[in-house]
């Protein structure tokens, strides 16, 4: 019997342990994709598969150009294709070098360029026979695969108009698919010889040298090609402030006075301050419009934490009028028979037992005003937010994931730090107000 209860515990303890590892590795895991991504330069990005963690440097081989008299042929080194993958092709060593720079975020310095070249025309030198043959079966193995794949499409589309259901085009339908499996299998094995050649080849005709990269590339290059982004990122931060400053002052009173006072409507009006929240932010910004120009604020911070404030000052009305209505007036009463205000008691007694519902109001206002973007897109023009500058740069870059994946953790930083500073008194809301 104590066996057949420890088995149960056993199989309950490892089914919750799973539990937990699963809605752990959901939430971790695109974070950890999103902040991979943005260490990795351009080629690793678009490198597929991609890897699960960024290149700290990377290796390079260069081989003389077949294609320009005296250019040279660099390539770097794919870690999913496990082979090098060439690049760029010039006979501008400053051109090469900043190509390279840019698409793997390793900058060659020209010394070390010019020492390899120098090594490069001894080996080729040494093996230039070998070379020019290697070279002339590679063409001739290339030549056969363009000729394979030229008959790989002519049968596939004579495949295309038979009737798979036609049995009188049956014996026909067959032959045509042992000639394009034959042709597959040539295909592939004529591809592994080219493989193995370039193998070959690769030593005899070129050096290879690794360079250190810049994991901070991306973050640096997202500054530098948004336009204005350090001061977009300045505005999220004022907008954030203020409208965790306007939701606390108006929220925190009306929830003070929800849990302290009573009078008629009290339960409805208690109840309409979230019906705000049941209108979309967009629905809101766009009748906004004419009222933040007439009031002059806007594309002005003020103006959007404003607008922002109307949805969060009914969330904090709830959560301050929950911990307000949780601490006991007899405490204050206490306060106030030992000589304090009311203001006093408020300030000494009550204010310090509500903050881990203030911390995390002013969380929530926080995190919901400085990751908004569809209202600061209708309520900026000129002044950008931060959001607004990424989904700028998602839209116009169509496509640099590494740099988009940058402007996106800088994005998350702000709110990170912001929740680790007051994280404290969230905890201890967790665990329930303590007297």
């Amino acid at each position: 019997m104590a066996e057949r209860k420890n088995a149960k515990k056993i199989i309950s303890s490892t089914i919750f342990y799973i539990f937990v590892a699963g809605i752990a590795t959901i939430i971790v895991l695109p974070i950890y994709f999103l902040i991979s991504i943005s260490f990795m330069s351009d080629q690793e990005a678009y490198d597929w598969p991609i890897s699960l963690a960024p290149a700290f440097s990377h290796s390079f081989l260069l081989q003389k150009s077949d294609n320009i008299p005296g250019g040279f042929l660099i390539s770097v080194y794919s870690r999913s294709q496990e082979e090098f993958v060439t690049i760029s092709e010039s006979d501008k060593l400053d051109d090469m070098i900043s190509f390279v720079n840019r698409k793997t975020s390793s900058k060659i310095p020209k010394k070390l360029l010019e020492e390899k070249i120098v090594e490069l025309e001894e080996v080729v030198a040494q093996n230039e026979d070998r070379i020019a043959e290697l070279k002339t079966q590679i063409k001739q193995e290339t030549l056969t695969i363009n000729k394979l794949n030229r008959d790989i499409v002519k049968i596939q589309r004579k495949l295309k108009f038979i009737d798979p259901e036609d049995e009188s085009f049956k014996e026909l339908r067959e032959n045509l698919q042992n000639q394009l499996q034959e042709k597959q299998q040539e295909k592939a094995l004529t591809e592994e010889k080219i493989s193995a050649l370039k193998k070959e080849l690769q030593p005899i005709s070129g050096v290879t040298f690794k360079v250190r990269k810049n994991i901070f590339a991306s973050y640096v290059t997202f500054f530098r090609v948004t336009s204005d982004s350090m001061g977009a990122l300045i505005r999220s931060i004022q907008v954030a402030l203020l409208t965790v400053l306007i939701s606390l002052t108006i929220g925190g009173m009306a929830g003070y006075a929800f849990a302290r006072y009573i009078f008629k409507g009290k339960n409805l009006l208690k109840l309409s301050v979230l019906f705000v929240r049941m209108f979309p932010g967009i629905a809101i910004a766009m009748p906004m419009v004419m009222i933040l120009a007439r009031m002059g604020f806007y594309d002005r911070p003020i103006g959007l934490s404003l607008v922002y404030s109307v949805g969060q000052i009914g969330m904090t009305t709830w959560i301050t009028a929950s911990i307000f209505m949780g601490i006991s007036t007899e405490l204050e009463e206490a306060a106030q028979v030992f000589g304090t205000s009311r203001w006093g008691a408020f300030f000494r007694v009550t204010l310090p037992l509500a903050l881990p519902g203030l911390a995390a109001s002013a969380m929530y206002a926080f995190i919901g005003s400085w990751s908004e973007t569809a209202q600061a897109i209708v309520l900026t023009q000129f002044n950008p937010t931060f959001p607004v500058v990424i989904y700028q740069t998602l839209v116009g870059t169509k496509g640099m994931i590494n740099l988009v994946a940058a402007g996106s953790v800088t994005l998350a930083f702000p709110a990170v730090l912001f929740t680790m500073i007051i994280r404290r008194y969230i905890l201890q809301m967790w665990g329930g107000v303590r007297v």
